[in-house]
């Protein structure tokens, strides 16, 4: 996650910039923020509870978790250690089943900064980040590869099946459903962005590989390379393939942009963000001008349609957009649905609870999605049943030992990673701060 610079949000309340970039960009600064405090909450909605955290290492950095889909098993990523832990959670306890240390004998200061998984749990695809440095210690190249790995139930999890360069210090994965197509946001996370990457001329971008030979075979067949558009640089945060395998959604942080792609309009390898297939959305500002430096994405369907929400972690808002680019709502985390013994930060021109990481599921027929609330230690959950008017459900406290409170810095747990079985019963979270893995369940009715 790219950390921002604070001394900007000042300048953001004062100018909120118009975007003229190499392409025509779909500007939807105008959407109004729904006001859901008005809005009444169901009596039957969504409810949990924290019932387990387990500490992982201390300098481990647990950061990115994802649930196998149709079990009660996830994979956690500690980015520092370059870790990767298979979970099991049936019983409501979090229970250590794998665990793999990848390249142990690396010195340097590369990370697995994400991780996804295939649809029947064999294999995993992880984001890997390099710096290099001279003799004396400067900066002189950064880069990135996605790791396939055997994730298996057996001896041979962790195996490294494939590794695939692709552009430099990729920060999100994504596997499309069928399973043939994965796709990662290059960050590139440079100079101009107060990112860890300090060499110029590193250029940001999309990269889309062809696994149908499997894992093992996975090859770089598109790189889409980004043009910094007015609004500020242009660097892929997170990524999320739509339903029909094709269309692809990446947010672009810095510039406060969604990117739209078909894959199948794609026709040469290499391509720019100035390609005609390629959408950029201008997500809204908030109520007084400060940009969302989105993060987080996750992809949901009411009726048919298919919608995208996005966390905005800076403006402490998150954005519905459908498939098309249109906005269906902006939404304002409201200060007193969040619970008042939770942390926050009181920090003028920081957020008050940082929305994050974004996962979704289906509730008793009704579409929701949750977001990590990285400055309270939490997780909040909203009804997006109706995408134009989602409702705030509940907000819950993670971690086992949060000693932050409401001041300068809030949450110590500092959660990151999210994600949920398809039907909520279970949420799980990676806490970065604490380097904690924790587990929140459906509450009985």
């Amino acid at each position: 996650m790219t950390r921002l610079c604070p001394t900007l949000f000042a300048a953001l309340l004062l100018c909120a910039c118009s975007t003229t970039a190499d392409k025509e960009v779909l500007d939807v600064t105008t959407t109004a923020e729904v006001a859901n405090q008005d809005r009444v909450v169901p009596s039957s909605h969504y409810q949990a509870e924290l019932v387990h955290t387990l500490l992982m290492g201390v300098g481990d950095n647990a950061e990115v978790v994802k649930v196998i889909p149709e079990t009660t098993r996830a994979l956690l990523v500690s980015s520092k250690a370059r870790k990767v832990t298979l979970f099991d959670f049936a019983s409501g306890q979090l229970v250590v089943v794998r665990e793999a240390a990848l390249f142990p004998a690396d010195a340097s200061e590369s990370e697995l900064t994400h991780i996804a998984v295939s649809g029947d749990g064999s294999w995993a695809v992880c984001t890997r980040t390099f710096i290099e440095v001279d003799g004396g210690g400067a900066q002189v190249d950064c880069g990135g590869e996605l790791l396939f790995l055997d994730v298996t139930d057996t001896e041979e999890f962790g195996t490294v099946l494939a590794q695939v360069p692709v552009g430099p210090m990729p920060d999100a994965v994504a596997i499309s459903h069928d399973g043939l197509w994965v796709a990662s946001a290059n960050e590139r996370d440079g100079p101009d962005a107060w990112g860890k990457c300090e060499v110029a001329g590193e250029e940001a971008s999309l990269s889309i590989l062809d696994v149908s030979g499997g894992p093992a075979a996975a090859i770089e067949v598109h790189r889409i390379t980004m043009i910094d558009g007015a609004t500020g640089p242009r660097e892929p945060e997170s990524i999320v393939f739509g339903a029909d395998n094709d269309l692809i959604a990446a947010t672009l942080q810095d510039s406060h942009e969604l990117l739209l792609v078909h894959r199948s309009a794609l026709v040469e390898p290499a391509l720019d963000s100035s390609f005609p297939a390629v959408t950029i959305v201008r997500l809204p500002d908030d109520s007084v001008g400060a940009g969302p430096w989105p993060d987080g994405i996750g992809r949901f369907e009411v009726d048919g349609t298919e919608y995208f929400a996005i966390a905005g972690e800076w403006n402490d808002t998150f954005t519905i957009v459908d498939g098309t680019g249109a906005v269906a709502a902006s939404v304002a985390l409201v200060p007193a649905d969040i619970p008042g013994t939770l942390p926050r930060v009181l920090d003028e021109g920081s957020p008050r609870f940082s929305p994050d990481s974004v996962a979704t599921f289906t509730w008793e027929g009704r579409a929701h999605v949750a977001f990590t609330l990285r400055h309270s230690g939490a997780v909040a959950v909203y009804d997006v049943s109706d995408p134009t008017a989602p409702l705030f459900a509940t907000a819950i406290g993670i971690g086992q030992n949060e000693t932050g409170g409401q001041d300068e810095d809030g949450s110590t747990v500092r959660p990151e990673g999210l994600s949920a079985t398809a039907n909520g019963q279970f949420i799980v979270v990676a806490n970065e701060g604490e380097s904690s893995v924790s587990l929140l369940q459906l509450l009985s009715p």
